[in-house]
């Protein structure tokens, strides 16, 4: 059989779905919105340049392995080559899989190799890299994987061979196998498939500070409706063409989710094109537009998207030209390429005088009852022996095929020539295998932390002294270190950075082609993505944030999570840097905003992420807080959470005692304790800034009452889990030596006590029971003063004294406390009561709240 085109198994047309209804914007002004590439295609047409054989044949070939990968597991249990007449028995009884979004991403991956190969000799050719947002788009991704070579080079199990493939293949789906999303193992991806709307922002992270890398970033149309892409449109206005590389967004429109349209799929060509305008780019529509027994439509669409991205490319290189000459373009509007195909394009047309192609039912199984359906059966055998099989592989040497064909099997493998011929020769400029995906790390240079260390004492912000240091990052990393930011850098205190550095904002005027290490965009979401994208491709990064809003993109941490943990167990990736976000503006100080900004969640959701990879830190001053900074951005595979303060407080410890404190993740602080922490009869324990304060102030007061006080503070949150649960955990020897074996503990904490009270279950510390107190929010703010937060939610030196003395009173009752715990504790309680008069009639803290009780005369 000879096959020309891309294959159909069945007669009909794409328009028996209904198109969508036209608009009723003025068709003659929209259209010249819209890119008009007639001349290009003919003149493509008329130089016969383009290799249109091999482009139809590596999409033929393409389609058929996705049908291999999707239907081996959801349709056929062997016979896949169909190197025998099919049967009913090779099909599977129970059908699972997706079909619809598969052979569009195999048309976009075979165009932009075709791409590649025409420029990959020129001077100063880019490399590319191919970002799909589509979920369930795996299938596809792991045919042109094996195509190109990228599976065996990183799989050495599944070589280029019929015995290659078939091993290949029967791995797909099953434990231990590869998934039908995107994830770590999938070579080329820097983004974990599940959850969908990262890949646009990841894509532009991606090539910042690369500006010699392009990322295709092909984004479904059921993606595009989610909030994450929805903003991450806007995200070529933060790329300066001068310093970084560039993507090419193709909207991949097929008009229908699983089981209802997209709102795209309802928008007709005035619609879209006034939107992308809008967003600032140039928008061109390749659009599939039915199908004919010669498939002229199929040749059409393939010179239509090969002159659509060759112009794409031309435009980006104009774009980069005039920045780099020193004659940047104002406002510079980048190609997007709107690809109209229909979902489940090539596979059975109808069944059962329901349209499949074209319509939602290409989903998932487009023929669910092929087992036990004649009809559908026959659809099926129609549907594979469409492609040409015979054609593209070389499945035996013998009976039919000549010496010549024989030949050509021992000496290229499973796949025949004419479908590898347009995959790039330069093996590092294969999509699957770039280096800049899993490979690129390069180690932060780092300053002397304690150099922007500060005196005990000394009242100083502790995102001063970060700030500081990171003003210092910036200058020692140029171009492999960027801050992402909500719009928050000189609110949060670090905007010592801006003294060293621009923000890099394209459309303002003001920081318009002039780089800029700072990116400040309110739209979390799309900092997450930009973030993941570009330390996933060898850089370094940090993500400032108010603590309250950071919980926005966490969904989009726990699907991170996912694929460094894959990346970790996939033996051929190598380390990234360490993501490290930065909550500053906590609850505890939101007295201007109130209760809306009162929210440490965050927390939590580190705590139940894989536990090698989390990082939680709360150092409790300046000093502690710059050393802690300079461990995570130098850290590698893990994502670390530090959660500070931006409000000037005093130092507790010098630099080298921060340093061997951080160190430890959690130390006795013998300077605040009753003789240096020996003999207590209780421990105080402070896991924050403010709260830790309290600790301090809490102690003195209990010193002065004759009762002894250890002093503990925690730095590395998660070194409280059970041993096994973390790599920092605590040794139950080194828990007790902190925390004693049988004394009371009260722990003052920065956040919601469960959260920690998790990390203590497994401890043999009786949480909730007898031995440990656990102090923290428990949503109680409003805006108020500072002080108030701490009276509100029990965590001010007095309750944590009150509770103090009750503990010891209880566990020894022969203690000099009990005489007058009664009288101390209610004087205490009234305190509490007569600072809440006092703000209310003067609206601010009295002075005392600032300050730690001296120590009196025979204070223990």
């Amino acid at each position: 059989m000879a096959t020309t085109g891309l294959a159909s198994s069945a007669t009909g047309k794409f328009d028996s779905v209904t198109p969508p209804k036209p608009s009723s914007l003025p068709e003659d002004l929209v259209r010249q919105l819209l890119i008009n590439l007639d001349d290009k295609i003919a003149s493509l047409k008329d130089e016969r340049s383009l290799d249109l054989e091999g482009l139809l044949a590596y999409q033929r070939t393409a389609n058929y392995l996705l049908c291999l990968h999707a239907f081996n597991k959801i349709f056929l249990k062997d016979n896949g080559l169909l190197t025998r007449e099919l049967k009913t028995d090779d099909v599977k009884k129970r059908l699972l899989g997706h079909w619809g979004t598969c052979p569009g991403l195999n048309f976009a991956y075979a165009h932009t190799n075709n791409l590649i190969t025409r420029h990959e000799n020129d001077e100063e050719a880019p490399y590319f890299m191919f970002l799909t947002g589509p979920g369930h788009g795996a299938p596809a991704l792991l045919s042109t994987l094996f195509m190109e070579g990228a599976i065996t080079r990183f799989y050495p199990e599944y070589p280029m061979s019929r015995e290659g493939l078939e091993a290949f293949i029967g791995k797909f789906s099953v434990p231990g196998g590869f998934p039908s999303h995107v994830n770590a193992e999938t070579p080329g991806a820097i983004h974990e498939g599940g959850e969908l709307g990262y890949c646009l922002a990841v894509a532009y992270g991606s090539v910042m500070d690369k500006p010699d890398h392009i990322t295709v970033a092909v984004i479904g149309d059921g993606e595009s409706e989610t909030g994450p892409t929805a903003t991450a449109w806007h995200a070529h206005k933060y790329l300066d063409p001068a310093e970084s590389g560039a993507v090419l967004p193709i909207l991949h429109l097929n008009g229908f989710k699983i089981g209802e349209r997209t709102i795209p799929g309802t928008m007709d060509d005035l619609e879209i094109a006034c939107l992308f305008t809008g967003y600032g780019y140039q928008v061109r529509i390749v659009e599939y537009v039915g199908a004919s027994s010669d498939h002229q439509h199929d040749v059409a669409i393939n010179y239509d998207m090969a002159a659509s991205v060759e112009w794409a490319y031309q435009e980006i290189r104009k774009i980069q030209m005039a920045a780099r000459s020193g004659k940047p373009i104002i406002k510079p509007r980048w190609p997007i390429i709107i690809m109209r195909t229909p979902k489940g394009w090539t596979g059975p047309r109808k069944s059962a005088g329901n349209p499949i192609e074209g319509s939602w039912r290409a989903h998932q199984v487009p023929l669910p009852e092929a087992a036990k359906n004649e009809k559908e059966f026959k659809l099926l055998q129609d549907w594979l022996k469409s492609y040409g099989p015979d054609e593209l592989f070389h499945t035996q040497v013998e009976s039919s095929h000549s010496e010549a064909h024989n030949a050509a099997s021992k000496a290229s493998g499973i796949i025949d020539d004419v479908a590898l011929r347009i995959i790039p020769k330069d093996q590092q400029r294969r999509m699957g295998m770039m280096d800049a995906t899993y490979r690129g790390f390069q180690p932060l240079k780092a300053p002397d932390w304690k150099e922007f260390t500060h005196k005990i004492d000394e009242p100083v912000s502790n995102m001063k002294a970060v700030g500081s240091y990171v003003a210092e990052i910036i200058k020692q990393n140029p171009t492999s270190f960027r801050i992402f930011s909500p719009d928050e850098i000189t609110s949060n205190k670090l905007d010592e950075a801006l003294q060293v550095s621009h923000r890099n904002f394209q459309w303002d005027p003001e920081t318009a082609n002039n780089g800029g290490r700072v990116i400040e965009m309110l739209s979390e979401h799309t900092l997450q993505g930009w973030m993941q994208g570009y330390t996933l491709t060898g850089r370094h990064a940090l993500f400032p944030s108010y603590e309250s809003f950071l919980g926005i993109v966490q969904t989009m941490i726990e699907q991170y999570a996912k694929f460094i943990k894959m990346a970790l167990e996939t033996r051929w990736r190598g380390d990234v840097a360490g993501l490290t976000y930065i909550e500053t503006s906590t609850l505890w100080r939101q007295e201007h905003n109130g209760y809306s900004h009162q929210n440490p969640g965050l927390i939590g959701s580190f705590i139940a992420l894989p536990r090698h990879l989390a990082r939680i830190y709360l150092p409790a001053d300046a000093n502690c807080s710059v050393s802690t900074i300079d461990h995570c951005l130098r850290s590698k595979n893990n994502i670390n959470l530090v959660i500070g303060s931006k409000n000037p407080t005093r130092g507790w410890l010098s630099a080298d005692e921060a340093e061997r404190h951080c160190i430890a993740g959690a130390s006795v602080w013998p300077n605040y304790s009753t003789d240096g922490g020996m003999d207590p009869d209780v421990v105080l324990v402070g896991v924050g800034v403010e709260v830790t304060f309290e600790v301090i102030a809490a102690a003195a007061i209990l010193r002065n009452n004759g009762v002894r006080v250890r002093v503990v503070n925690v730095n590395d949150l998660l070194i409280l889990g059970a041993m096994g649960h973390h790599p920092h955990a605590l040794s139950a020897d080194a828990f007790d030596s902190l925390f004693t074996a049988d004394k009371p503990v009260i722990m003052n904490f920065h956040g919601y006590p469960k959260d920690l009270a998790s990390l203590l279950f497994s401890r043999n510390a009786h949480v909730g029971r007898s031995r440990f107190d656990i102090l923290g929010y428990i949503e109680e703010g409003t805006t108020t003063t500072p002080w108030s937060m701490l009276r509100l939610n029990n965590t001010s030196r007095y309750t944590l004294a009150d509770i103090a003395v009750q503990r010891v009173s209880r566990d020894q009752p022969n203690h000099p406390i009990g005489v007058k715990a009664h009288e101390l504790c209610s004087f205490w309680q009234h305190q509490l009561v007569l600072h809440d008069r006092f703000t209310k009639e003067n609206g601010e803290d009295p002075a005392w709240c600032g300050e730690i009780p001296a120590l009196e005369d025979g204070a223990t």
